[in-house]
C-alpha cells in the first residue's frame, strides 16, 4: 500500500531536520534492500538504482548546508518522498524518474 501525504505548510526547523535524517536513512534501507526484496522487477530496479544516486548526491548536498533556510527548501522539494515508507519509497522510486536537483549554483 502506498502512504502519500502532503502538508501544506511548512514544518519548524526543529522537524524538518529530523524527517530529513529520517528519509536519507530510509535511502540506504531501501539501497540495502533493493536486491533481496522481490516486490520490484529488474527495470524498475535498475530505475530505482538511477534514482537513489541522484537522491544520494542530494544526501552529500545536505551535509553541507550552512543556512536554515535551505532545509527548509531540500523539504519542500523532498516532500513528495518524505511520509513514504521504506516498501513504498522502493516502489514510488521504481515507477518514477527523479528530477536532478541541486542547492547549489552550477
Amino acid at each position: 500500500m502506498i502512504r502519500i501525504a502532503y502538508r501544506c505548510d511548512l514544518p519548524s526547523e526543529r522537524e524538518a531536520l529530523p524527517q530529513l535524517r529520517e528519509f536519507f536513512a530510509r535511502l540506504r534501507t531501501v539501497r540495502r534492500d533493493l536486491g533481496r526484496r522481490p516486490y520490484l522487477n529488474r527495470l524498475q530496479r535498475i530505475r530505482c538504482r538511477e534514482n537513489l544516486r541522484l537522491l544520494e548526491e542530494l544526501e552529500r548536498e545536505f551535509h553541507r548546508i550552512d543556512y536554515p533556510e535551505d532545509f527548509f527548501e531540500l523539504h519542500r522539494q523532498l516532500r513528495r518522498y518524505l511520509y513514504l515508507d521504506s516498501e513504498g519509497l522502493a516502489y514510488v522510486l521504481g515507477q518514477e524518474r527523479v528530477e536532478r536537483r541541486s542547492l547549489f549554483l552550477l
